[in-house]
C-alpha cells in the first residue's frame, strides 16, 4: 500500500524545499519579479498629485481620532486608508520614496498569495500561470497602482481579496473554523480600505456554492444547501454589511456634497458602456495601448474601437470554448458578469455618474479590482479544482496543440500589455511635481518663521479646480513648513512684505488680483475719512482663508488702526513713509458684505488706494539677505473653517491690480466719484 505525500495532492501548497524544484512553481516565481520590475518605472515616473495632497494636509490638520478615520472622503469609507496616510504622511510628508515603498511590497503580497491561491486551487499545474499572467501584467491595474490615492484602496483591497479567498478555499475544503476566521477578518480589511470590500462576502459565497464545495445539482439548490448548513457563518458576512452601510450612511454628512446620488438614465448608460463595454474588455487583451487626455495623475484609456472589438471576440471565444468543454465553466464566466457589474459598475455610476460620465468611464482603477476575479474565473473556467470529478463534458482531444496556443495567447497579451503600461507611464508627470514639491522645500525651509505667506490654490496641473478650497496652499504645503511657520499659514496677518507660492514652488512677493479697486475720488490724493475711517460696500467676503485687501498709503510718523467686516476685527500697523509711499496687505476672513477701515491718528496717514481679491505671485522672490521684517504681533480675525470660493475677477482686471503707492497706474483700479466703491463709515456705536 502506497502513502500519498501532502506534495502529491493537488492544491496542497509543497513545501518550500520542493517548491523550489517545481518548474511551474519556478516559473511563477519568475512572473511575479518581472511583474514588480514592470511596475517600478512606474512609481519612478510618479509622483503625488491631486487627492494625494489632500490626504497630506488633512493628515498634519487632524488627529488620529475615530472621528477622523470614519469620515467619508469623496464617496468613500476607508478608516484603514486614512489611517495609512496618516502615518506615513506624520513620519515624512510628500515623501515619495516611502509611499512608493510601501505600495510595491502590498503589490508583491498581492502577486505572491495569488500564485498561493492558483496553487492551492488547482495544484502546481503549467495552465496556473495563464491566469496568473493575465492579473499580475494587466495594464487595468496599473493606473490604480501609480496614483498613490488610488492605490490606497485599490492594492490593499485586492491584497484582501486574495487572502480571503485562500482562507475560504481552505476551509471549505478541510473545514476548521479558524479559517473561515481568517476569511471574515480579511473581508473586514478590505472593507477598511475600500467600499468595494462589501461586495467580497458575495464573491465568497458565490465561488463556494459554484466550485469548491463536492456538491452537485442546480446552483440555487447548491446555495440553499450551504445557507441552511452555515448560516451562522453566512449570517455574519449579513450583519458585518449591514452594520457598514448603516455606517456609511450616518457618516455621509462628513462629506457634504460628495458621494452616492441617482444619476442620470443617459450618464450612468454612457459610464457603464465606455467602462464595462470599451475599457475592460479592450484590458483583456492587453490594452487599452492608447492613454488620452492626460489628467494630473495619468492618462485615460482610449482603446480603439479594433482593440475593443479583439476584446470582446477574445472574451467569446474564452466563454464559449470553455463552456462546450468545461462542465460548471458558465458559472464561472457568470460570476465574474455579476461582480462587473454589482461591484464596479454600478457602485461607479451611483458614486460618480452625475456628470464627466466619458472620462469616469475611462478610469481603469474602477475595474482594477476585477483583475483578480477574471484570473480565478478564468481558472475555474479552464482548470478542474481540486478534488472536483469530472471536471470536462469530453475529453480534450489529444495532440490538439492547446499549450502551444496557450503560451502562443499568453506570449501575446504580455507583449501588449508591456506596451500599454509604458505608453501609460509616457503621460505621468512625476519630474513636475517633484520639482515643484523641492522648490516649496527650499523656500519654506529660507523663510524666516516670522515670515506671512498667504494661502492660494496649488497650480491647476498638481491639484484640480474641482478640489475647491482643499486645494490652497494653506492646507497642503504647510505640513512642509517648520511647526511655528506652519501655524503663521494657516492664519497669516497683516503684513507689508507678505508671500505667496508662484506655479513653480518659489515665494514670491503678494500682489492682489483685484475684483474691487478704488482710488480717492475726482483729483483728491487721499481717501476723504468721515471722522476715522472709511467704508468699502463693494467688499464681499465667503470666509476662511484666501482673498485679502491692501491699502496704499503714505504716513508722516508711525500709526496704527484696524478693520472690521461682520464683527471680526484686525489691527493694521502703519510705518513713517516720508513721500515715497508703501502698500499693507491683509486677509478678509470673516463671512460678510463691506469692509470698514479705521484710524487711529487719521492726521498721521493718508490712504492712497484700496483693492480686494485673489492673491498672486509679483515680481521675483527677494534673495535670502531680503528676508522679510518681522511683522506686526497684533492679532489679525481667526481663519474660519471654511470658506466658499471668492469671488471671481474681472475679466478685464489685470494681474496685478493691486493699489500702489501710485495707484493710478493700475488699470483695474478705478477712481470713485463721489464718493461711489468707498464711502466715508459711519459714526462709531461705541454701544
Amino acid at each position: 500500500m502506497t502513502q500519498t505525500t501532502r506534495t502529491d495532492r493537488p492544491g496542497v501548497l509543497p513545501g518550500w524545499r520542493a517548491s523550489l524544484r517545481n518548474p511551474v512553481v519556478i516559473a511563477g516565481v519568475l512572473l511575479v519579479v518581472a511583474s514588480l520590475a514592470v511596475r517600478i518605472p512606474v512609481l519612478t515616473s510618479s509622483s503625488f498629485v491631486e487627492d494625494d495632497f489632500l490626504f497630506v494636509g488633512d493628515a498634519y490638520e487632524h488627529s488620529l481620532t475615530l472621528d477622523f478615520l470614519f469620515r467619508v472622503h469623496k464617496g468613500h469609507l476607508m478608516p484603514g486608508a486614512l489611517a495609512l496616510t496618516w502615518v506615513l504622511s506624520r513620519l515624512s510628508p510628500y515623501d515619495w520614496l516611502l509611499v512608493s515603498a510601501v505600495t510595491l511590497a502590498v503589490q508583491a503580497a498581492v502577486a505572491v498569495m495569488l500564485l498561493r491561491l492558483l496553487v492551492r486551487l488547482f495544484g502546481t499545474r503549467p495552465g496556473i500561470l495563464l491566469p496568473l499572467a493575465f492579473a499580475l501584467f494587466s495594464p487595468l491595474t496599473v493606473p490604480a497602482f501609480g496614483w498613490w490615492s488610488a492605490a490606497i484602496n485599490a492594492v490593499p483591497l485586492q491584497l484582501a481579496m486574495v487572502m480571503a479567498l485562500t482562507a475560504q478555499v481552505r476551509w471549505a475544503g478541510e473545514g476548521g473554523a479558524r479559517h473561515a476566521r481568517r476569511a471574515f477578518c480579511w473581508v473586514l480589511a478590505g472593507m477598511a480600505f475600500s467600499t468595494k470590500g462589501v461586495f467580497v462576502p458575495f464573491l465568497l459565497f458565490a465561488l463556494t456554492t459554484s466550485h469548491l464545495r463536492p456538491w452537485s445539482g442546480p446552483w440555487i439548490a447548491l446555495m440553499l444547501r450551504e445557507l441552511r448548513s452555515h448560516w451562522r457563518l453566512w449570517g455574519s458576512y449579513m450583519l458585518l454589511m449591514g452594520g457598514y452601510a448603516a455606517l456609511y450612511l450616518a457618516r455621509r454628512g462628513t462629506a457634504p456634497g460628495e458621494g452616492a446620488a441617482v444619476p442620470a438614465p443617459g450618464d450612468a448608460a454612457d459610464l457603464l458602456g465606455r467602462l464595462l463595454g470599451q475599457v475592460f474588455p479592450a484590458g483583456v487583451v492587453g490594452g487599452p495601448l492608447s492613454w488620452g487626455p492626460v489628467l494630473p495623475n495619468g492618462g485615460l484609456a482610449d482603446p480603439g474601437p479594433l482593440l475593443v472589438g479583439a476584446g470582446w471576440a477574445v472574451l467569446a471565444a474564452l466563454v464559449a470554448a470553455t463552456v462546450l468543454w468545461r462542465r460548471r465553466a458558465v458559472r464561472a464566466w457568470l460570476i465574474l458578469a455579476g461582480y462587473l457589474v454589482a461591484a464596479d459598475g454600478v457602485p461607479t455610476a451611483i458614486a460618480r455618474g452625475t456628470g464627466l460620465a466619458q472620462v469616469v468611464g475611462s478610469e481603469t482603477r474602477y475595474v482594477a479590482d476585477a483583475a483578480i476575479v477574471l484570473a480565478v474565473c478564468l481558472g475555474l473556467a479552464l482548470l478542474p479544482a481540486r478534488d472536483e470529478t469530472e471536471p470536462y463534458r469530453r475529453p480534450i482531444p489529444s495532440g490538439s496543440g492547446l499549450p502551444t496556443a496557450a503560451g502562443l495567447v499568453a506570449g501575446a497579451y504580455l507583449a501588449m500589455s508591456i506596451v500599454s503600461i509604458q505608453n501609460y507611464r509616457d503621460t505621468l508627470s512625476g519630474d513636475r511635481v517633484r520639482a515643484y514639491l523641492a522648490a516649496v522645500r527650499a523656500s519654506l525651509a529660507a523663510a524666516p518663521d516670522t515670515a506671512v505667506i498667504y494661502s492660494s490654490p496649488l497650480p491647476e496641473d498638481i491639484v484640480l479646480p474641482w478640489n475647491g478650497n482643499r486645494r490652497l496652499s494653506h492646507h497642503l504645503l504647510a505640513p512642509l513648513a517648520r511647526p511655528a511657520l506652519r501655524a503663521r499659514m494657516r492664519v497669516p496677518e497683516p503684513s507689508e512684505h507678505a508671500l505667496v507660492f508662484d506655479d513653480k514652488g518659489g515665494l514670491a512677493p503678494v500682489e492682489v488680483k483685484a475684483s474691487v479697486g478704488v482710488l480717492p475720488p475726482g483729483d483728491r490724493s487721499c481717501f476723504p475719512l468721515f471722522g476715522d475711517a472709511i467704508f468699502f460696500p463693494d467688499v464681499v467676503s465667503f470666509g476662511g482663508p484666501g482673498p485679502i485687501a491692501g491699502l496704499a498709503y503714505t504716513a508722516k510718523r508711525d500709526g496704527t488702526g484696524g478693520y472690521e467686516m461682520s464683527g471680526q476685527r484686525g489691527r493694521l500697523r502703519f510705518h513713517a513713509t516720508g513721500s515715497g509711499g508703501a502698500l499693507v496687505r491683509f486677509p478678509v476672513t470673516a463671512v460678510g458684505k463691506g469692509l470698514l477701515i479705521r484710524l487711529d491718528d487719521p492726521a498721521a496717514v493718508c490712504l492712497k488706494g484700496f483693492a480686494y481679491g485673489d492673491p498672486v505671485p509679483g515680481a521675483p522672490a527677494p534673495t535670502a539677505a531680503a528676508t522679510p521684517p518681522s511683522p506686526s504681533p497684533s492679532p489679525s480675525p481667526s481663519a474660519s473653517v471654511k470658506r466658499s470660493p471668492s469671488p471671481s475677477a474681472s475679466p478685464s482686471a489685470s494681474p496685478s491690480a493691486s493699489p500702489a503707492a501710485s495707484p493710478s497706474a493700475s488699470p483695474s483700479v478705478k477712481r470713485s466719484p463721489g464718493g461711489r466703491g468707498a464711502s466715508p463709515a459711519p459714526r462709531r456705536s461705541d454701544g
